[in-house]
């Protein structure tokens, strides 16, 4: 009777454990304050101070935003650029190819 006894234990213990990991989760969820009240959304209601430190902040996030992002920007293009070239280079083959093709199947009369 022990060996039934035992699992059931187990499964009560599995069930506290995952009761408990939900329950902190959802306190953890509660917990988390939103953008909205940390941040008040009037900025007129702001002192010229604080507004001026706002655009101030958010010009440096932009120049640190450019500067991170523009090399990757011209990785992307050098890549785009580089499979345009491969593109133009076998269109103009496949051209000339066609040219000449058919140039063989219907010589040019000498004299024309």
């Amino acid at each position: 009777m022990s060996e039934g006894r035992d699992p059931n234990r187990l499964i009560e213990r599995v069930d506290t454990l995952m009761r408990r990991q939900q329950e902190d989760t959802q306190r953890a969820v509660e917990e988390v304050p939103l953008l909205t009240e940390i941040v008040a959304p009037d900025v007129a209601a702001q002192s010229p101070e604080a507004a001026h430190a706002e655009k101030a902040l958010a010009a440096d996030i932009e120049r640190v935003l450019v500067v991170r992002l523009i090399p990757e920007l011209n990785k992307q293009i050098a890549g785009l650029r580089s499979e345009l070239e491969k593109e133009l280079r076998r269109s103009v083959r496949e051209a000339v190819e066609h040219a000449l093709a058919a140039r063989k199947a219907n010589p040019l009369k000498p004299g024309s």
